[in-house]
């Protein structure tokens, strides 16, 4: 009894031992975290898993270099302002209080755009300011200029606060200057003086920097985290061009129609070597041109070692066949990303 008394002891000791030791490591890292948080002036993100913190400046620096990389070298600067620019919401006391607890509602999102579209020349200021305005939500619609603070437009947004409460990121960071006139060149070109083809193009030249902010803020933000995957769709052309050559040579070529389709394509391939920007087949219906194109497209792509091919297809019931197609050829050899819509523009009596 007494052996078994002493034993039940000694069993509670560890047991509060353990439970002692847990308690100091753990107020040792929420400590530590606290310390960082403290020593951090401006937070952009906190790590869930081991309380590292990134600042907004880090943030802001690496999105803007990401962003750069992804825009063509027309679009390099804008790109790179976007991203240091998108987050000056963050440099707000409000924001840095809801990083450290308190339950504060910040619309940080439309700071940036504010700056930007003060800072910078009309048409890069408001084509950032969209950009920036919308890297959470989305795209927002313009408006006018007679929106109320209190309207989801941009132009209502833009009006919803002072510049005051964000203007401590000037203590870390500068929006640099940018000269609008190259932009302004770009959107005139081929406009022919037509006011709706400038839209467009303004339209266009919008949602494309807003692709590569988007993009470059959720990857840095994943990668600092510890939520981004880097996985990419897996394809493999040599293979499925391999699968291709299969699929067509299994084609009888009898009739004077089969020989007909099959002179066609050979031209085509003939043409596989030639250097040119723009390949243009003009062939008949049912001669075959969408394997004809997409064999076309991979020798070209292996030839000078392209990551990608980009199938444009005017129609939904055309881009659901082609790509049924497309995946029993080429199975597991190639991943095919589908990006369509069915939004359906009405016409003038609509």
């Amino acid at each position: 009894f007494i052996t078994q008394l002493l034993y039940q002891q000694n069993k509670q000791r560890n047991i509060l031992h353990c439970a002692c030791r847990c308690v100091i490591i753990l107020s040792r890292k929420v400590g530590k975290l606290g310390e960082t948080i403290m020593e951090s002036k401006f937070i952009a993100h906190i790590n869930e898993k081991d309380g590292s913190v990134q600042t907004v400046l880090e943030h802001s620096l690496n999105t803007a270099e990401l962003c750069k990389q992804f825009a063509t070298p027309e679009f390099q600067e804008i790109a790179y302002i976007a991203g240091l620019a998108h987050d000056l919401g963050k440099w707000e006391e409000d924001f840095q209080k809801r990083m450290r607890g308190d339950s504060v509602s910040v619309e940080h999102s439309i700071d940036g755009a504010i700056e930007v579209n003060k800072l910078l020349p009309y048409p890069i200021g408001k084509l950032l300011a969209y950009c920036i305005a919308g890297h959470h939500a989305g795209l927002p619609d313009g408006g006018n200029k007679n929106d109320e603070p209190d309207f989801p437009t941009l132009y209502g947004r833009l009006q919803r606060k002072d510049r005051s409460v964000y203007e401590a990121y000037k203590q870390e960071l500068q929006i640099p200057d940018i000269d609008d006139k190259e932009l302004k060149q770009l959107l005139m070109q081929d406009c022919n003086n037509d006011i709706r083809v400038l839209v467009d193009k303004f339209a266009f030249f919008t949602r494309y920097c807003f692709s590569c902010l988007t993009d470059a803020d959720s990857i840095d933000t994943g990668t600092f985290c510890g939520t981004r995957t880097n996985r990419v769709p897996h394809m493999d052309f040599a293979k499925c061009l391999q699968r291709l050559d299969e699929r067509m040579c299994s084609f009888i070529c009898k009739t004077d129609l089969q020989k007909a389709r099959s002179v066609l394509q050979a031209q085509v391939f003939a043409k596989v070597g030639e250097s040119s920007e723009i390949s243009l087949m003009n062939m008949p219906t049912g001669s075959g041109k969408t394997l004809c194109s997409i064999k076309f497209a991979l020798e070209r792509a292996l030839r000078l070692g392209k990551k990608r091919i980009i199938y444009i297809i005017p129609f939904n019931s055309i881009i659901d066949q082609t790509v049924g197609e497309f995946e029993g050829i080429f199975q597991e050899d190639a991943e095919i990303l589908r990006h369509q819509s069915s939004f359906s523009y009405e016409d003038d009596d609509g």
